[in-house]
C-alpha cells in the first residue's frame, strides 16, 4: 500500500455565480488535496458555502467608512472657514474662544446625527431639537412638519443656520425672556408637489428686535449658508415683535422624503 502524505494547505476562493433566475450570488469555495508519495491524486476534499450577506456587509461597511472619511474631511474644512471669518467680529481674544467654543459644539452635534445615521440620513425634526437642546426647553418651543430626511450637505448647512437662529434667540429674542417662544415648522406646499423644502422659524413673545446686526458673523451665516451651499433661499427678517426667518432649499439637494406628520412639542 503506498504511503499517504499529509494534506497540502487548503485553498480558499471567493467568486460571483450568476444562478438560472439571474440572481446573483457570492459563493466560497475552499478545497484540499491528498497525495501519494509519489505525487498522485489520491483525493481531493472541499466545501462551498453562499457569503453574499456577508459579502455585502462588508461592502456596506466599506461604503459607510468611506462616506465617514468624506463627512470628517468636510467637518474640518467647515471648522477652518468658520474659525477664520470669525476673527473680524470678535471683540476680544475670550469672546472669539466662547463663541467658536459653541459654534464647534453645535457642528458637532450635527456630526453625532449623521454618524448614527450615515445611511437613511438625518431626520429634520431630530435636527431642530439637538439644536434647540441647550437652551430651549419643551414648555418655549413647538416644531411640527412631516417626516423629512436630510441630505448630508443639508444636514450639515441646516446645522450651523439653526445654531445661529437658537443663539441669537437666547441672547436677544424670544428665548432670552420666560414669556417668549419659538416655532419651527416645515412643509413641502399643501399638495405635497413643491419644488421646495420649506423651514419657517418664528419668535414669539420676546423682547423688542433691535435693527438687523449686519456685523455680526453669525447673521452673515443665516443669511449667505443656504444659497452659497444648497443654491436655496433665506429670508430673515428683524421685525419688533420677532424675528422670523423662511428658508427654502430644493428637494433635489434636501433630498427630503415626507410621510405622516412629526409629532408636536
Amino acid at each position: 500500500m503506498r504511503g499517504v502524505t499529509p494534506e497540502r494547505p487548503a485553498y480558499v476562493v471567493t467568486f460571483r455565480f450568476k444562478q438560472p433566475d439571474g440572481q446573483e450570488i457570492w459563493l466560497e469555495e475552499t478545497a484540499s488535496a491528498e497525495f501519494d508519495q509519489i505525487g498522485s491524486l489520491l483525493r481531493l476534499k472541499g466545501l462551498t458555502l453562499d457569503v453574499t450577506a456577508r459579502k455585502r456587509t462588508a461592502d456596506q461597511q466599506s461604503l459607510l467608512i468611506a462616506a465617514m472619511d468624506h463627512h470628517i474631511k468636510n467637518l474640518l474644512a467647515r471648522v477652518a472657514v468658520v474659525a477664520k471669518g470669525m476673527r473680524r467680529g470678535s471683540a476680544s481674544l475670550d469672546e472669539y474662544v466662547q463663541t467658536l467654543d459653541k459654534r464647534l459644539e453645535s457642528m458637532a452635534d450635527a456630526h453625532a446625527l449623521l454618524s448614527r445615521n450615515v445611511r437613511d440620513g438625518v431626520d429634520l425634526a431630530e435636527l431642530i431639537r439637538c439644536q434647540l437642546a441647550r437652551n430651549a426647553t419643551d414648555a418655549n418651543t413647538t416644531i411640527g412638519g412631516p417626516n423629512v430626511m436630510l441630505t448630508v450637505a443639508a444636514t450639515q448647512a441646516l446645522g450651523m443656520v439653526l445654531h445661529e437662529l437658537v443663539t441669537n434667540a437666547a441672547k436677544f429674542g424670544a428665548l432670552s425672556t420666560p414669556h417668549g417662544r419659538v416655532e419651527v415648522n416645515w412643509n413641502r406646499g399643501a399638495d405635497g408637489d413643491a419644488a421646495d423644502l420649506s423651514i419657517v422659524w418664528r419668535e414669539i413673545g420676546g423682547p423688542t428686535v433691535a435693527a438687523s446686526p449686519n456685523y455680526k458673523y453669525g447673521v452673515s451665516i443665516i443669511r449667505d449658508l443656504i444659497p452659497n451651499e444648497l443654491g436655496g433661499s433665506v429670508e430673515l427678517a428683524f421685525a419688533a415683535s420677532g424675528v422670523s426667518c423662511k428658508i427654502e432649499i430644493p428637494l433635489g439637494v434636501a433630498c427630503a422624503e415626507t410621510g405622516r406628520p412629526a409629532a408636536r412639542r
